[in-house]
């Protein structure tokens, strides 16, 4: 019995290993894209990106090369709080994604909007997109946002994302 249970941490042990090899694999290739130079970047307001009515205030950026994304970033804006999601790709598929949940502090005078304040981040390391295999690591709690269910919530951000 006692050998059994020595092969089973062993087994988890070199999982774990294998995957902090990854996160540091796609740590890598994240700042390789942060680095690249060669990447061009367009801005789309959320007023002109098809599908997309919120009342609220929102910009899409994408850095893409021959007209592959390498980085997408969306930030939009509500009346109390703002949210923040980047997507970095390899190949297309993502690779990385970060979300994050700001906040504006309530005074007596009203919303504070020159000091947010994040109350939620989650950085997802996606090992493989089409079974939905990732490591999330998140700090604080969400107080406006919904959390994903998998990396297919991200599918609409993917598909209307332009690069020119």
């Amino acid at each position: 019995m006692k050998k059994v249970i020595l092969i089973i941490s062993i087994v988890i042990g070199f999982t774990s290993f294998g995957q902090e090899i990854k996160i540091d694999q796609i740590d890598g290739m994240v700042k390789s894209i942060e680095s690249d130079s060669t990447l061009t970047l367009d801005e789309f307001d959320w007023e002109i990106l098809p599908g997309i009515t919120t009342g609220s205030k929102g910009i899409r950026k994408t850095w893409s090369k021959k007209k592959q994304a390498h980085k997408i970033v969306e930030e939009i804006k509500f009346l109390d709080f703002t949210t923040k999601t980047t997507i970095y790709l390899k190949d297309g598929v993502p690779i990385k994604i970060i979300e994050k949940e700001d906040n504006f502090e309530h005074t007596a005078d009203g919303l504070k909007y020159s000091e947010p304040f994040e109350v939620f981040s989650a950085v997802i390391y996606v090992f493989d997109w089409e079974n939905d295999e990732s490591k999330i690591i998140r700090n604080g709690t969400r107080v406006h946002t919904e959390g994903s269910c998998s990396n297919f919530d991200y599918e609409f951000l993917l598909e209307n994302t332009r690069t020119e």
